[in-house]
């Protein structure tokens, strides 16, 4: 596993530790930012470039990432509620995690395929299409470690 990429995991531990509403809005902000900062490194490590490309690609990524990271807010807030105390898990609740889950889905799937477009526009096809293996490889690390720490609904 790239060494970066196990940071990334390690910073998504603590998302799921018992604290204050605040405390893990703070924490959950923090791990963001600490892993936009690694998958910049990670990309760039893996998506080579010219200096006009860069030049292009990497304000229009900042500009994707902030589009993409508030889809997940709903979710996030969702899934801290839910692991801090999933034995006690209502209907109601299952329901609106799984409504969360695939309102995020759907919603990041939106959002990639709007900015192919824009992505295009800066890059080759190959390295576009590079750049989003790339981002589908590190949201699967992710999802992999959330699912290891999320149980299963009762």
């Amino acid at each position: 596993m790239h060494p970066r990429l196990l940071t990334i995991i390690i910073c998504l531990l603590g998302l799921l530790t018992a604290g204050t509403a605040a405390q893990e809005r703070a924490r959950v902000e923090l791990n963001r930012q600490i892993i936009l900062t690694q998958r910049q490194t990670i990309i760039r490590d893996n998506l080579t470039l010219t200096e006009a490309e860069a030049a292009a690609f990497w304000p229009l990524y900042r500009e994707y990432h902030a589009a993409i990271e508030p889809l997940g807010d709903p979710l996030v807030d969702r899934l801290l509620k839910f692991a801090q105390s999933p034995a006690t898990l209502s209907e109601l609740q299952a329901g609106q995690l799984l409504d969360a889950w695939l309102d995020f889905e759907e919603a990041l799937l939106a959002t990639r395929r709007q900015w192919v477009a824009r992505f295009r526009a800066v890059l080759p096809a190959s390295k576009v299409t590079r750049f989003y293996q790339l981002e589908n490889k590190l949201d699967a690390f992710l999802r992999h470690d959330i699912a290891q720490k999320i149980p299963l609904t009762p």
